[in-house]
Parts: structure tokens; sequence; C-alpha cells
């Protein structure tokens, strides 16, 4: 049953929406055309062989009638027949007295269906299509007076043939062109139809972008109206959602943000008598401290997403020498510890970024390389044509690549943290680094490393000056 539901989606993913309206349009046309074609030719070709049938059945009759009137008696009964000089294209042959007699030598006795012959000597006139050799022919017998015998006309039907063999050609063609002008039609309908679905994804693209005053213009289609307003109340529900939803995680932020302070204030004070305590006393303290601290990086991690996510978050961007900026970079963290590795065409650009949110970017990587995989191994530096890639490279486990996209997601955490229990964030800083990475026009990705561990890149845009 799986099997079954899953086959026919297969096939419409293959073919999309536009290819099987061409498809259902052009098979349609072809569908039409066969059939309007098939019952024209059947239909000329039994007007066109009826009427050469009985144009047929009165010449012969006439005919029989002449050569009863002249006698076959009175001259030889061959000169008699091409004396008659039948209109149509024809050959006639006369029996008498168990004796055949013809006007031409195309035509010979033998040639004709036997049971026609013993009909027609019967007594009872008759007709039948056969072929001699490559063409077809009508044979009509007739009987003479008993003492005269039986005649016969055998009549070429290639005229016939070539017409309906041309027919049934202009109908192929026909059929043909009916089929591509219904693909064409189809391709064309499909996309008239398609226009205002092309623009209501568009706007959805640009809602899950993060442009959430995106909308419909109700007006595009009538018949779509119930789809656009729909759409555009769910745009509004889900942009009222959001909003809510970054009020109350910023109301929340800037509310812990006084008691945390106080608590932080106290612990220094407490751990400044540190030496009071007892053995206890300074254990409880140092997972106070760890705790503490801990809340007050998430207080001002959350203040940073509820300012990206209120869209108030600003950048100022300013052209940096690379090899400068690595330089303030690595005082600004006091990691001088870290090797840096930079190619020759990444000393030579320039980029442009916010040199205080590419700080807050790398701060996260290196502590969540610290967190997860025992530190940094090196910072590399690439140049390309239009970015400069800066890697934080580690030595630790690696990512899995189903788990790449979903770290970068609001507390999410690596498969690891909750084993070591070590991780001591709130699992809100790679997403940060995504969102002040592309505040910049640049992104952050990660990559396997050769010999195992993670390689975090950050992409940022080069500037020419």
């Amino acid at each position: 049953m799986v099997e079954g539901s899953t086959q026919p989606r297969g096939r419409q993913g293959r073919f999309g929406l536009r290819g099987r309206i061409v498809i259902r349009f052009a098979s349609i046309a072809l569908l039409l055309s066969l059939t309007l074609g098939l019952v024209t030719y059947l239909t000329v070709r039994q007007i066109v062989v009826e009427n050469r049938e009985e144009s047929a059945i009165d010449q012969v009759a006439r005919d029989a009638l002449l050569l009863e009137a002249v006698g076959p008696d009175s001259t030889n009964p061959s000169e008699l027949l091409a004396s008659m000089r039948p209109p149509s294209r024809s050959t006639p042959l006369f029996l008498a007295e168990g004796r055949w007699f013809a006007a031409s030598l195309q035509v010979r006795p033998e040639d004709l269906p036997q049971d026609l012959v013993e009909t027609v000597v019967s007594g009872v006139s008759a007709r039948q299509f056969t072929r001699l050799g490559p063409s077809p022919v009508l044979v009509v017998g007739t009987p003479l007076r008993a003492d005269l015998g039986a005649y016969f006309e055998v009549f070429r039907l290639d005229d016939i043939e070539a017409t309906l063999s041309a027919l049934l050609t202009v109908l192929m063609i026909a059929g043909l062109g009916t089929t591509i002008a219904g693909a064409l039609l189809g391709w064309v309908m499909a996309g008239r139809v398609l226009q205002p679905l092309h623009q209501v994804a568009g706007v959805a693209q640009q809602i899950a972008a993060g442009e959430l005053e995106s909308r419909i213009d109700e007006t595009l289609d009538r018949d779509l109206l119930t789809l656009t307003s729909s759409f555009n109340r769910m745009a509004d529900a889900l942009q009222e959602r959001i909003a809510r939803e970054a009020r109350f995680a910023s109301d929340v932020a800037h509310e812990l943000r006084t008691p945390v302070t106080t608590l932080v204030t106290s612990l220094s004070v407490i751990e400044r008598r540190r030496d009071e305590l007892t053995p206890q006393g300074r254990e409880a303290l140092d997972l106070l401290s760890r705790d503490v601290r801990r809340l007050e990086r998430t207080v001002a991690d959350l203040i940073e997403i509820a300012k990206h996510d209120a869209g108030v978050a600003t950048v100022d961007l300013e052209p940096v020498p690379v090899a400068t900026l690595l330089g303030w970079l690595l005082n600004r963290l006091r990691r001088p510890d870290i090797p840096v590795d930079i190619d020759e065409p990444a000393t030579r650009s320039t980029v442009l970024v916010d040199q205080m949110r590419l700080e807050r970017v790398l701060a996260n990587l290196i502590d969540n390389a610290e967190s997860y995989a025992g530190g940094v191994d090196r910072l590399s530096v690439e140049g390309r044509r239009d970015a400069v890639l800066i890697a934080v490279e580690d030595s630790g486990p690696g990512i899995p690549i189903e788990e790449r996209e979903r770290i970068f997601e609001r507390f999410a955490r690596g498969q690891d943290a909750p084993r070591t229990g070590q991780y001591e964030g709130s699992g809100l800083g790679l997403s940060l680094a995504q969102e002040n990475a592309r505040l910049q026009g640049g992104l952050v990705r990660i990559e396997g490393r050769p010999g195992g561990g993670a390689r975090f890149v950050v992409e940022v845009p080069v500037v020419e000056l």
C-alpha cells in the first residue's frame, strides 16, 4: 500500500504541475484529433466506395443491356467488348457457352474470384472487392439471357486507394498539428493559471526570509480571492504571534537583567571572602558562580535575540583590511594563542564588516569549539573573488550531516551535550552567530574537516576600493 501511494506522487513530482497540464491538454487534443480523423476517414471511405460501387453496378447493367441488344452472335464477342469502351477504368469479360472473351489481356478469367463466377453463372448478380496483383479492384458480374451467358466487369480502384491514402496522410498531419497546438495551448494556459500561484509563492518566500510585512494583492485574481485573503490572514496572525513572542522574550530578558545584576554583584562580594568559607561552602559557591554566570550570558543572549526579532538590531559596516581585522579580533578575544593560517589572496583583501558583530560571531564559534571539541585548533583565512572565508577548526567528534542545519536553531545543542554535561551555554550562541553574520551580508556554515573535527566557516563580503 505504501509503494502504491508514493508512486503517483513520484510521477507528479517528476513532471510538475505545468508539465501535467501540458500533457493533459496534448492528450485531449490527440484523442479528439484521432477520433475526428477516424470518423472522417471511415465516412469518406464509405461514401467514395459506395458511390463507386453504385456507379459500377449501373454501368454493368447498362453494358449488359447493350450486349444483350446487340447480340454476341452478330460479330466476334471480343471485338464487341472492345467496341463498348466503358467510360470508367474497367475491363469487361464475357462468358458464353463455357468460353471466355475479354477486351484486354490485363485481366484473365482465372483472376476472377471463383465463387463470384459460380454465383453469377447460377443466375444471380454479384459483386466482390478483391486485389489484382498490388491493385485493389471491384468485380461486378450479372447473368445475361439464358442463351447468352454471363457478363463481368473488373473496375480498378487505384484512384480511390490513392485518394484515401492522401486523406489519411492529411488527417495524420492535422492530428499531429492539433496535438502540438494543444500542448502549446496547455503551456500558455498553465502559465496564466500558475502566475498568481507564483506570486503567492514569492510572497511566502519573502515572509520566510523575514519580510513579515509582505502581503498578497487581494485583487490579483477574483477566483483566488479565498486563497489570497486566507493567506494574508495567516500572515497577519503569524506576524502578530512572532511580534508577541519577541516582545515577551524582550520583556522577560529586561526584567531579569536587574535581579541578575544584583546576583552577580552579590556573588562578587562573596567570592572576595571565599577563604572564610568552609570547604562545603566553597563548593556551593563554585556551583552558584557557574550557574549565575550562565544565567547572565543567557539573559544577554535573549536581549540580543529580541533585538534581532524586533528588527532594531543596527549594523555599522566599514571597509577593513583582513590582516588588520584579524589582529584586532584576536586581541579583543584575548586569544593570541590560536594559530592563524591566512593565504595570500586574503591578505590583499578588504572586507565590509561590523567589527563588533564579527567579534561576537567568532567569540560564539570559539566558545562552541571549547565546549564541545576541547578548543580551537586553528583559524584559517581564505580569500575568494567576492568573499573572505574565516574558518574556526577543531579536532572534536565533528557534527553529523543531518544536524548541521538544526544546530543553528535557537536553544539547539549538539547530540553529545546531554551526555557530557559540560556545556554551560544557553543554546543561542550559534543562532546569534548566524544572525550577526547575516546582518553583515555574510553567512555561517559547517563543513567536515579532513581527519575529523568540525569546521565553522564565516563568509564575509569583499569590497573593492
